[in-house]
C-alpha cells in the first residue's frame, strides 16, 4: 500500500485527509514540520500533503529540507492551503496546489492517485 503523508496544524483536516485517503493509502499525519521530517529519516512517502502555514517551521521550510535529501526530492508534493499561493513551486517538487476553502474531496483524491507511483526509487 502506498504511503501519504499528510501535514497540517489543523486537526479537522488531519481528519478529513483520514477519512478520504485511509482505505487506499497508508495516511500518516503530522502536525508539524518538524516531526514530518523525522520520521522521512525512517520512512520515505509514496505522495505529501503539505499545508505552507504549519507552527514551527512553515511548509516552505519543510520543501527547502527535502529538496536537500535526494531521497525526499523525488516525492511529488501537494499543497493545500488556507492562504492563496502564488509561487511557482514546481522546483520543490509541488505538482498541485488546492486551495481549502476550494477543493473538492474527488480533486484531492485525483491528485494524490496522480501522483502515486511518480516517486523515483
Amino acid at each position: 500500500m502506498s504511503v501519504v503523508f499528510a501535514v497540517d496544524d489543523d486537526g479537522e483536516w488531519l481528519g478529513y485527509y483520514e477519512r478520504l485517503l485511509g482505505e487506499s493509502y497508508d495516511v500518516e499525519l503530522f502536525q508539524d514540520g518538524v516531526a514530518v521530517m523525522e520520521r522521512t529519516a525512517e520512512v520515505v512517502p509514496d505522495v505529501m500533503i503539505l499545508d505552507v502555514l504549519l507552527t514551527g517551521p512553515t511548509g516552505f521550510s519543510v520543501l527547502n529540507e527535502m529538496q536537500s535529501h535526494e531521497d525526499l526530492a523525488s516525492v511529488p508534493v501537494i499543497v493545500v492551503s488556507g492562504v492563496s499561493v502564488k509561487e511557482d513551486l514546481t522546483e520543490y517538487g509541488v505538482v498541485k496546489v488546492f486551495d481549502k476553502g476550494e477543493m473538492r474531496p474527488e480533486e484531492l483524491l485525483g491528485a494524490v492517485r496522480a501522483c502515486d507511483g511518480q516517486r523515483k526509487n
